[in-house]
Order: structure tokens, then C-alpha cells, then sequence
């Protein structure tokens, strides 16, 4: 699965990437992809599967997925 960390979210990743590789021995939930990656939900603002809007709130992952996630974006 591909996963890109749009905005400030790869501050959560250890090396600060904005693109990881992951393999996911099973369908996974995003929320549970969150907690492994140590994202917190609410940092979550907007989510793209496979360059679609996802339509759930919690959707489910495959192997195969393109998973963008974006963080809100404040000014001043």
C-alpha cells in the first residue's frame, strides 16, 4: 500500500517521509492504521483512497491501495 503524509502529518513518521511503502498482512481499518502509525485521528482532516474521496469514515485498506491523508492548513 502506498501512503502519502500530506501537510505536517510525517511529523508522526520517525524519518519525517512523505511517502512510505507498507505491507499489510490483512485488510486493515484506517483508524487501526492510525494507531499503528501513531497518528492521532484528529490530525486527520481529509482522506483519499485511491484518488477518490473515501466515502466512509473509517475505511477499510488492501494491499494495493494508494492512500493519501491530509492535516487541516491554517494561516494567519
Amino acid at each position: 500500500m502506498e501512503l502519502h503524509l500530506g501537510g505536517h502529518l510525517n511529523y508522526y513518521d520517525a524519518q519525517h517521509r512523505n511517502r512510505l511503502e507498507l505491507h499489510l498482512q490483512e485488510p486493515l481499518s484506517l483508524n487501526a492504521l492510525l494507531l499503528q502509525l501513531n497518528i492521532p485521528r484528529c490530525e486527520v482532516m481529509l482522506v483519499v483512497v485511491n484518488g477518490e474521496l473515501a466515502s466512509q469514515a473509517n475505511p477499510l485498506l488492501v494491499n494495493g491501495d494508494r492512500l493519501d491523508l491530509y492535516s487541516s492548513v491554517g494561516g494567519g
